[in-house]
């Protein structure tokens, strides 16, 4: 009886028939490169880990790595992901070690594979925990939700979800301070040991979703206060213990290769008609109005 249900249930997803009941939850997608200050913006809105809840009205938490199933915390990821795989796949998943969601990539490198009635759902190429974020906002039963992620994948797994898309930007300067702040923590604290950033994949992930311009953005577009140089930046990222190759890929990779004042824009390829940029300030209290703004 609980599988026809959860069948039931299923179909009514794909058919659209569960608009109306996400409409009464606000969903706000919180975009941002890790140190970006996100976390500080969580505890700005009291929300707390979705699994940690015992208020459905209270704003909660749910990020990828609540289900990753490696790690400190790996056992408890994996649980999370299990009561969301279908039941037919949950056995095969628990002894693969894997997502059950990406089933069908075994299948068709010949494995045998527990029939898995959600696994056409994954869509290749996407980290599969996004799948498990999506279900649990699909049918949890919080109604004030963030989706803490360095990315917007999560997007194609909610297309008929209704969400809030708040991207949070850090300027440079800023940004470089946290991780280091970060990094000092990780290495004086065991509660925070495993919570250290490596200053170069932080500046990738920026790199992904920023660029370099000599035209002064729109504060909806980008970061029109802060101006950068060449040599500013340069001196800035050798500060950090950054070496000369990795600050001409990372210059490169913003086009910021002239001399000259920039600014920083987010790129066209990554900018949604949803998008709403909000820029932290350097105290890190301003931009909370911006947020509490773009939350009403």
């Amino acid at each position: 009886m609980k599988n026809l249900q959860e069948n039931i249930h299923r179909i009514k997803q794909m058919m659209g028939l569960l608009v109306e009941e996400q409409q009464d939850k606000s969903i706000v997608l919180l975009d941002g490169t890790s140190s970006a200050g996100k976390s500080h913006t969580l505890k700005h809105l009291n929300a707390v880990p979705y699994y940690e809840a015992n208020n459905p009205n209270q704003w909660v938490i749910i990020a990828t790595d609540d289900f990753s199933g490696t790690g400190e915390l790996g056992a408890d990821g994996e649980e999370r992901r299990l009561k969301l795989d279908h039941p037919n796949i949950r056995q095969w998943a628990k002894e693969n070690a894997d997502a059950g969601i990406v089933s069908g990539n075994y299948r068709k490198d010949g494995k045998e594979v527990p029939e898995n009635p959600y696994e056409d759902e994954y869509i290749q190429n996407t980290d599969p925990r996004l799948w498990y974020v999506a279900q649990e906002i699909k049918t949890g039963p919080f109604k004030k939700i963030v989706i803490d992620d360095i990315g917007k994948e999560i997007l194609q797994y909610l297309p008929d979800v209704k969400l809030k898309y708040i991207l949070l930007h850090t300027p440079l300067y800023i940004l470089l301070k946290n991780v280091k702040e970060r990094n000092e923590r990780a290495k004086n604290d065991p509660n925070f040991k495993y919570d250290d950033r490596n200053v170069k994949m932080v500046l990738d992930q920026y790199s992904q979703k920023y660029e370099a311009t000599q035209s002064k953005p729109d504060n909806n577009e980008g970061d029109p206060t802060t101006v950068l140089t060449k040599s500013g930046l340069t001196d800035l990222l050798q500060k950090n213990g950054m070496s000369d190759e990795h600050i001409d890929e990372f210059l490169n990779g913003i086009n910021l290769t002239e001399d000259g004042d920039y600014y920083i824009k987010v790129r066209d390829s990554y900018m949604t008609p949803e998008t709403q940029l909000v820029n932290v300030d350097s105290e890190r209290t301003v931009y909370l109005k911006d947020i509490d703004n773009a939350l009403k």
